[in-house]
Parts: structure tokens; C-alpha cells; sequence
């Protein structure tokens, strides 16, 4: 592994910023995760030193944060978050670089409807070799039928659960899950209300989306419980333990524990909130974990 040195992290950063891009991706793989944390680190620590330009520009300032920030992008990529590096690659697209290494992230991290909703967004104003290229992106396997984005606009205005499997009725099986996850993905950002977005990611099971939804604070409790009418009866403890959490990222401790008992009342249940509840301990304090312990919700060991 390559040491991470300060002085390593300024030629990366300026040789970025003076318009001689070293290839982080072939640095990064030098690294170990403790390595990359590091880089993540540094750079993130060096972005907070620096003052923040007025107004966008191509000065050296400017260009030194820039670099930070895609070093840092970079990194928390590497470790599992992939958000910045995603805003990063949009950036330089809006700011008139190619789409492609935007369209190849997104659709190598199973983004695959997402980057093809950009892919057609982008062929608007494309010409010669860019919209070459994304013609041969859209060409391959797993784009959207024609129409889908004005479809999925259509229904973002009146949606409903119903609406929703019609408009995935003829999904085909290898790719139903990225359309379904690329699909509530961009309700979101149309501003479609996030309890509504979370019944639809629950529709037929529970994924990531919802409960990423409801570690936010942007799921009502009342939305989480309407789940257990609707669900098989032995499944109630782990929405139970969801409300819970719903009701902890929304700062309501009593909220919280009287969920979290409801569902550690069948303690031999194959649906115990085991996750949920291990996140709530973890970020409780001392008087939550009292609570929790008076109503019988267990702790963990690490």
C-alpha cells in the first residue's frame, strides 16, 4: 500500500487544479480502506480551511476546491457512498463535459433507469461523437421503453398504488428491481410525498429506498404502521420496530420505545426489528436506553 502523505495529497490536488488531472481512481487503488478513509479525511479537512468563492469562477481558489472536492468524491465512493461522486459527474456535465462517465457510474452501481433518464436528456443537446456515444449507451440492454420518463411524470401527478403496478406491468424480470429502485428514485425528485414514495418501495416487500426514507425523518410513523394492516401478520414486528424508527429519527422517545416493545412482545418472531433496534441503541442516550431497558427491549453486544 502507498503510504497517504500530505505532500502526496497536494500534488494530487494541485496537479487537478492546474489542468494536469491525475487518475485518482488508479491512486485510490494503490490503497487499502484505511488508506482511502484517509484521503477522504485530508481532503474534506482541507475544503473546511479554505474560504468559499462569491461566485463560480476558474481561479485558483475555485479550482483547488473543486479538486478537493472530487478527491473527497472519489473516496466516499470507494467506502460505500456514492452520492458525491454522482453530483460531481453531473457537475461536470452541466458544466459541458461528456455525460459518459456520468451514464457508466450510475449504471455500474445498478442506477441503470436513472442513467438512461439522463442518457436521453442529454442526447437533446448532444451532436457528433458525444451523441454517438450515447446512442450506443442507450443501445445496450435495460433502457426504459420509449415514453417511460413522461410516463413516470403522468403518474408522479396522481399516483397510486394500483398506477404503480400498471406501470411496471411489463417489466421484464431481469431488470425489475433497478426499474423499481430508478423509478422511486425519480419520483422523489419530481416531489412526490415521501410517505407515498414509501408505500410504493413497500409495495411488494421492503427496500432500501423506504428504509432510507424513514432513517431520514421523512416518513411518518402513521405511514409505517398503515403497513401492518396490509402485511402478513407475522411480519408486524419488524414495522413495528420501522415505526420505532421513524418515530426516533423524528425526536419522539416515548414514540420510540413503546414501538420497539410492541414488536419484542414475540421475542421468537423471524421478524424482529434486530437492525432498527441496534441503530437506536446506538445513537440513544443514557435516560433512551433506560426507557428501552424498563420495556423490555434487549441491547447488543458488540
Amino acid at each position: 500500500m502507498v503510504p497517504m502523505t500530505a505532500h502526496r495529497l497536494t500534488a494530487l490536488v494541485e496537479a487537478n487544479a492546474a489542468g494536469r488531472p491525475l487518475d485518482i481512481e488508479t491512486y485510490l487503488d494503490d490503497l487499502d480502506g484505511d488508506g482511502v478513509a484517509a484521503v477522504e479525511r485530508a481532503a474534506r479537512e482541507r475544503l473546511a480551511e479554505l474560504p468559499t468563492p462569491l461566485h463560480a469562477s476558474e481561479s485558483p481558489l475555485a479550482l483547488r476546491r473543486a479538486a478537493l472536492e472530487r478527491l473527497a468524491a472519489f473516496a466516499a465512493d470507494r467506502l460505500g457512498r456514492p452520492e458525491g461522486l454522482m453530483d460531481v459527474l453531473r457537475r461536470d456535465w452541466l458544466r459541458g463535459d461528456s455525460v459518459i462517465p456520468l451514464l457508466l457510474a450510475l449504471d455500474e452501481r445498478g442506477r441503470g433507469d436513472e442513467a438512461h433518464f439522463t442518457a436521453r436528456l442529454a442526447l437533446i443537446g448532444a451532436e457528433g461523437d458525444e451523441e454517438e456515444r450515447i446512442e450506443r449507451f442507450l443501445s445496450e440492454g435495460g433502457a426504459p421503453p420509449d415514453g417511460w420518463p413522461d410516463a413516470v411524470r403522468a403518474f408522479a401527478r396522481s399516483p397510486s398504488v394500483e398506477r404503480f403496478r400498471d406501470l411496471l406491468r411489463f417489466t421484464p424480470p431481469a431488470v425489475y428491481e433497478a426499474r423499481v429502485r430508478g423509478t422511486l428514485r425519480y419520483l422523489r425528485r419530481l416531489g412526490v410525498p415521501s410517505d407515498t414514495v414509501f408505500k410504493l418501495a413497500t409495495v411488494d416487500g421492503i427496500r432500501s429506498e423506504a428504509i432510507e426514507l424513514v432513517e431520514s425523518g421523512l416518513v411518518s410513523v402513521e405511514a409505517v404502521l398503515a403497513r401492518i394492516a396490509e402485511s402478513p401478520p407475522e411480519t408486524a414486528p419488524f414495522w413495528w420496530g420501522l415505526a420505532a424508527r421513524a418515530a426516533f429519527a423524528q425526536g419522539d422517545h416515548f414514540g420510540t420505545v413503546r414501538y420497539l416493545a410492541e414488536a419484542y412482545k414475540r421475542p421468537e418472531s423471524e421478524y424482529l426489528p434486530t437492525i432498527q433496534a441496534f441503530d437506536i441503541r446506538e445513537q440513544a442516550s443514557a435516560e433512551l436506553h433506560e426507557m428501552l431497558d424498563r420495556a423490555g427491549v434487549p441491547r447488543f453486544g458488540r
